[in-house]
């Protein structure tokens, strides 16, 4: 089991939602807590939100630039010589917006904050992790990164990359001793859902109403997100209504699966890639 009491997890876009989530339920655990967003004053605001005696420090971060991961990284090493926990949370959406009407600067950011962000952590305090053989590493997807939908095409194209990241990072690190979990959030309450809530409802009024209805609490999140860390578990599902959805698809997915296109074409197990 991964003890957590004493341990620095770090959390990028801490600044509130599924990051402010995972904040307050590492801080029962006893963790002490870096918060680190672009918005440093959304950082600071949560901040004074956790449990009291909470050992707390927040940064200023744009994770998609690996100058800046390096500049906070000297910060919070300074104060607490390693980073333990390491949670890839910060992320943006495009909104309710076919890709094809998705300006290519949006798509850039997106990809930028979304999945580089994630390789930029990684890249930052992966390296100090193998050294010590311990270590653990959250990467937030979402359910989008599992069972895409029209209107989310870039947001979606963003989470599968770090669901595949997150796959091929967990082989790679566990020799060393150091896990891998990737959580599949669904509708959960933040800025970017209500952000995204409030342009649904410019197209349709009735569905802001029956969105913020179903948004989850982050700090249930949160303590999901522990649980996994604790016990080593791969994927972190916190909303287990999209099962039947996502099953559909796995089933055409699988379903292609027949002959080969070529006839008589085999690969013997030795030489495949893997």
């Amino acid at each position: 089991m991964f003890e957590l009491k004493g341990k620095t997890v770090l959390i990028t876009g801490g600044g509130g939602g599924i990051g402010g989530g995972m904040a307050h339920a590492f801080a029962e655990r006893g963790a002490n807590i870096v918060l680190a967003d672009i918005n440093v004053s959304y950082a600071q605001e949560e901040a004074a939100k956790l449990p009291d005696g909470t050992v707390v420090q927040t940064v200023s971060l744009d994770v998609a630039s690996l100058d800046s991961w390096m500049k906070a990284s000297e910060h919070v090493l300074a104060r607490f010589g390693t980073v333990d926990v390491l949670c890839n949370n910060a992320g943006v959406s495009t909104g309710f917006m076919p890709l094809v009407d998705v300006p290519p600067e949006l798509f850039e950011r997106v990809m930028a904050v979304n999945v580089t962000g994630v390789f930029n952590g990684i890249k930052t305090f992966a390296p100090s992790m193998i050294a010590r053989r311990r270590g653990y590493i959250v990467n937030t997807s979402s359910m989008n990164g599992l069972n895409p939908f029209g209107s989310f095409a870039a947001y979606s194209g963003s989470k599968f990359a770090v669901l595949g990241m997150s796959d091929a990072l967990r082989e790679e690190l566990a020799p060393f001793g150091v896990g891998v979990s990737t959580l599949f959030p669904g509708l959960t309450r933040s800025r970017m859902s209500q952000n995204d809530a409030g342009k649904a409802a410019e197209v349709d009024p009735a569905r802001l109403a029956a969105i913020q209805a179903n948004m989850m609490d982050p700090v249930w999140l949160g303590r999901a997100v522990v649980h996994a860390v604790e016990h080593g578990e791969p994927y972190i599902v916190t909303h287990p209504g999209y099962r039947a959805t996502l099953a559909e698809r796995h089933d055409r997915i699988m379903a292609a699966f027949g002959e080969p296109a070529q006839p008589g074409y085999s690969v013997s197990g030795s030489a495949t890639l893997r």
